[in-house]
């Protein structure tokens, strides 16, 4: 079978040759290119290239962060908007003044408002590229205080949701029988979840949560709009998979938080998606112990790059067991087991013992790292994995 095939299969429950493997490799290219450590049969190449040179399924969510991407991309990242090549839609601004600079390492948008005006900074340095970083982070929020709702919303009111699917398209060309080409949907998982992950401190979050939720679903309903159009220009691509919504933690986005946030939406975009013979992976990336119960009634078929002992309290066979029956788990190994350091090889070999005996038919499974390979990763690590899936050998789902 193909790394595709492969993959596929799992997600639909059938028989597949072998366990699928497929780690994030992006970050630790971006961070060995920084450092010019970059192995000579990895220069050049980008997600696609870097996965056959490893004989591994090539993981590749929404877009390819190991090309170039052109500064007037993050114009609105710092409203949680990403703009990419690759994805199947553009975001643009309508009918308000915007300034935009860049230096390439440090981005200014100004936008203004008749509610105000909204200044917003990113940064992304050599450093951070050097740590495996892809994405400048927000050093000034939009959202600074509740004075600041009223101009976030009518900016939200000006977007204008483009089709592109053209970009996709040459993606899905691009990754073809190496592994799946999963389409980008909303990084964050619902509008509330936007205003919570990018559009200011967490901290300030929880406060105007607890203090002013009217204020802060009013601004809702002016975001919800721009995730239906970008909904829509996912099922107009010819995905199998498709990404939406990332970073659920028990401790930030907390269980009454994610039921009545997050959940309802995941649920929403699940019933479009099945509708149209698609299937939604969400980034389930974190401490997920907590949420377990609540996942199941999401319906979503792919419970992306998940993290487990020892980073979080769960195991792999927590995990397989608490996303229910009809979802995949894709990762299971978290990063820090590559990381010589963290485990000496003997103990990387006996958690590779224990994980293997814990997940029964391995089906319902594609094994990846959470949440990426990291820039100090023994690579030779990846190679035992795979020696231990072909030992495993094929997988009959029961």
């Amino acid at each position: 079978m193909t790394h595709h095939e492969r993959m596929l299969a799992t997600v639909r429950r059938e028989p597949t040759d072998l366990i699928p493997w497929a780690p994030r490799m992006d970050l630790w290219w971006i961070a060995q290119r920084a450092r010019g450590t970059l192995p000579p049969q990895f220069e050049g190449l980008s997600t696609p290239g870097i996965a056959d040179v490893l004989d591994v399924g090539c993981r590749l969510m929404r877009a390819d962060y190991t090309t170039d991407t052109r500064p007037e991309c993050f114009v609105v990242r710092a409203l949680g908007i990403d703009n990419h090549p690759d994805l199947p839609y553009r975001v643009e601004l309508r009918d308000l003044p915007v300034e935009f600079e860049s230096d390439g390492h440090n981005f200014r948008t100004t936008i203004e408002t008749s509610a105000g005006t909204l200044t917003m900074r990113l940064r992304h340095t050599t450093d951070m590229e050097r740590r495996g970083i892809s994405l400048p982070f927000i050093e000034v929020y939009p959202i600074k205080s509740t004075a600041d709702l009223a101009a976030v919303a009518q900016v939200f009111q000006h977007m204008e949701v483009i089709p592109t699917p053209d970009g996709y398209h040459d993606l899905q060309a691009t990754v073809g029988e190496r592994g799946l080409a999963v389409a980008g949907g909303a990084s964050a998982a619902s509008p509330m979840h936007l205003i919570m992950h990018d559009m200011m401190p967490m901290t300030e979050f929880f406060y105007l949560y607890a203090d002013s939720p009217a204020e802060l679903h009013h601004l809702v309903d002016s975001i919800t709009p721009v995730f239906e159009a970008i909904l829509d220009t996912v099922m107009m691509c010819d995905c199998e998979v498709a990404f939406w919504g990332s970073n659920y933690d028990q401790n930030t986005t907390w269980p009454k938080f994610f039921q009545a946030e997050i959940a309802p939406w995941l649920q929403r975009v699940a019933e479009r998606l099945h509708a149209g013979g698609k299937y939604l992976l969400t980034h389930t990336d974190g401490e997920n112990q907590k949420l377990l119960p609540y996942y199941p009634a999401c319906n979503f078929d792919i419970a992306e790059s998940v993290c487990t002992q020892p980073m979080t309290h769960c195991t792999l066979a927590d995990v397989l067991a608490g996303v229910g029956e009809r979802t995949t788990v894709w990762g299971g190994i978290p990063s820090i087991a590559l990381l010589e350091h963290s485990m000496s090889d003997e103990a990387f070999a006996e958690y590779l013992d224990q994980l293997f005996a814990s997940i029964g038919t391995g089906e319902r499974l594609i094994l990846g790292v959470a949440d990426d390979v990291p820039p100090d990763a023994i690579l030779d690590r990846l190679k035992l994995i795979e020696e231990r899936i072909e030992a495993f050998g094929p997988v009959r789902p029961g």
